[in-house]
């Protein structure tokens, strides 16, 4: 499944993207309800499709199981839109272009982010750990949304990387059990300025910025994506390919991070860790180009969509 958080008449819902289309969830489950004849009692079906994805997931399997009831509802509804009360689907159903796509986790409790996560140069040393530094919530965004440049820097640069998102509270995972905490994945733009990261030791400074973690388009969960070793990573500035690379070049790959994460700080729903970006293009170093005003920056990796966000220096307005 791949899962949304989108805005639609001033209101935030979570939905399914289906192809062009995103179904709310909580109105089809409660016409899927309807349409098997249950006694619909809106604080439960609030309970069991909550409004906040971080709540959705935290619901585990029942969450989970009402969502795969509403894709099985859906289709028969398409096969045969004229039944009723199947017809009614029809109104939790809208076009793409009808509703606003934001980043399917909102505002995550933690952003964790591993760096050095793939080979550089040659010489290059690996690390014996995972690099680890965090973002804030408020450099969210989602698909669509506004990459602002902040007044401090010319250097803002973009990093394509895999996103693992947390669906159940977990703590000193073995390795081998690290995926069963993992609702999803998504995708990640891990912008940082460059000026300001190379301040100090730490790349928080360049790192935490409003707007430098774009997120999404959708949360494709767990059992769709059934192997992470093996997912082409590109991305694209105003359509010209900037960065390739594959997640088999992990030096930790995400089972690994998921359990080393876990040991340092318990997991929480909600909770994503982005796993690195890839540093080389055909073996050799990827080339160094700055966002700019007017850009169009993509991300793409797999199967999981496009993460696409416009560029803009930061309005003297904001603040």
């Amino acid at each position: 499944m791949r899962l949304v958080t989108f805005r639609r008449l001033g209101q935030t819902r979570i939905g399914l993207l289906l192809g062009e289309k995103v179904i709310d969830l909580n109105l089809a489950y409660r016409t899927c309800l309807e349409s098997a004849g249950e006694r619909i009692d809106p604080v439960g079906v609030d309970r069991t499709v909550p409004a906040e994805m971080a709540d959705f997931l935290a619901g585990g399997a029942k969450t989970i199981a009402a969502a795969r009831r509403v894709l099985a509802f859906l289709e028969r509804w398409m096969d045969d839109t004229a039944q009723v009360p199947y017809a009614q689907a029809g109104e939790s159903c809208f076009p793409l272009e009808e509703v606003e796509l934001i980043s399917p986790v909102p505002r995550p409790g933690k952003i964790i982010c591993i760096g050095l996560n793939y080979p550089g140069a040659v010489d290059a040393p690996r690390p014996e750990y995972p690099v680890i530094f965090l973002k804030a919530a408020s450099s969210v965004v989602g698909s669509g949304g506004t990459v602002y440049l902040p007044r401090l820097s010319r250097q803002v640069f973009y990093e394509a990387e895999l996103a693992v998102v947390i669906g159940s509270r977990a703590k000193h995972l073995a390795a081998g059990k690290a995926l069963s905490c993992v609702a999803g994945y998504t995708m990640a733009n891990d912008l940082g300025a460059r000026d300001l990261e190379n301040r100090t030791s730490q790349w928080t400074t360049g790192k935490l910025m409003d707007t430098f973690c774009p997120l999404g388009p959708s949360l494709v969960t767990a059992d769709e994506l059934h192997r992470t070793n093996d997912l082409t990573m590109t991305t694209r500035i105003n359509g010209k390919t900037v960065q390739l690379g594959n997640t088999r070049e992990m030096i930790f790959d995400v089972p690994f991070l998921v359990s080393y994460v876990s040991e340092l700080t318990t997991l929480e729903p909600g909770d994503v860790i982005l796993t690195g970006s890839p540093k080389l293009m055909n073996d050799e170093p990827a080339p160094v180009v700055y966002l700019k005003h007017g850009d169009v920056v993509e991300v793409e990796i797999g199967g999981l969509g496009i993460l696409r966000n416009p560029v803009a220096d930061e309005p003297m307005e904001r603040g």
